[in-house]
């Protein structure tokens, strides 16, 4: 298992194109929109893949036989060969890869999620919020200072390089209270037509339903742009789940999600 160069991301295009789960995460790492790392057997003919985002969120996937790829692959996860310094959020395709995952459950090296992919509905989206005035709220493109002082686990610093190609490549909308950022939607992914949505809110502002505010205003921005929003979470994350569902995603895909602590 070799790390490989920038200037070889590109090997990974095709291969990727064969994972039918939601890989835009995997797409910001080889486009240089977020920082990672990028893991092949092979750095001229590979046919096992490994990429984790700079925010935890991981992908195997091709050839789950190789076992030289697996062998160094399982030293990397036990912290056998380097210490790993963040905890990762793996998924895998295809789903022969739960063979060697399993052992790391097993081996109490990792918990077992659930992972769900969405696709937007944009009659149900309509029907759900079609009353919903947004006259009544403080909504603005997202600045600078908000990119650099908004707090939580997921937010877009996370997800982008730096403020200047987050201005420049995503797209961000913040509601204000009392003139202060309380929630965020931001585009934390965009690649072929598709943005995947991120959702932050203040913990004093949770439960107010600005989350949903912030996010209507972000997909409306898609539907006049030609953009398709993109929902992904976890089965375990309610509230997400719930908010999903009123903004007119429908889930699509179940998957297994590894959390592997550091």
């Amino acid at each position: 298992m070799i790390q490989l160069d920038e200037s070889q991301y590109k090997m990974l295009l095709n291969p990727l194109n064969q994972v039918d789960c939601n890989t835009l995460f995997v797409r910001s790492v080889l486009a240089g929109h977020a920082g990672g790392k990028v893991f092949a057997d092979s750095a001229y003919d590979p046919t096992s893949f490994y990429v984790i985002h700079a925010y935890g969120m991981s992908l195997l996937f091709g050839d789950a036989d190789n076992e030289q790829f697996n062998d160094e692959l399982w030293d990397y996860f036990i912290q056998k060969t380097e210490p790993r310094n963040m905890d990762e959020w793996l998924q895998a395709f295809p789903r022969t890869w739960e063979t060697q995952l399993e052992k790391l459950v097993h081996n109490n090296q990792a918990t077992l999620y659930t992972r769900l992919n969405f696709s937007f509905d944009k009659d149900a989206y309509e029907h759900n919020n079609s009353l919903i005035s947004l006259d009544n709220y403080t909504v603005v493109p997202s600045s600078v200072d908000m990119y650099a002082n908004i707090e939580g686990s997921v937010i877009p610093k996370a997800f982008w390089r730096d403020e200047q190609q987050f201005l420049q490549t995503a797209i961000s909308f913040t509601v204000k209270v009392d003139n202060e950022p309380a929630t965020t939607a931001f585009a934390a992914f965009v690649h072929d037509g598709k943005l995947e949505i991120g959702i932050e809110t203040a913990e004093k502002h949770r439960g107010k339903g600005l989350a949903r505010i912030a996010c209507i205003t972000l997909i409306n921005y898609c539907l006049v742009n030609g953009l398709e929003p993109v929902w992904s979470c976890r089965l375990e994350n309610t509230a997400s789940v719930n908010l999903a569902k009123k903004l007119g995603f429908r889930e699509t895909m179940r998957l297994p999600y590894y959390h592997i602590p550091v």
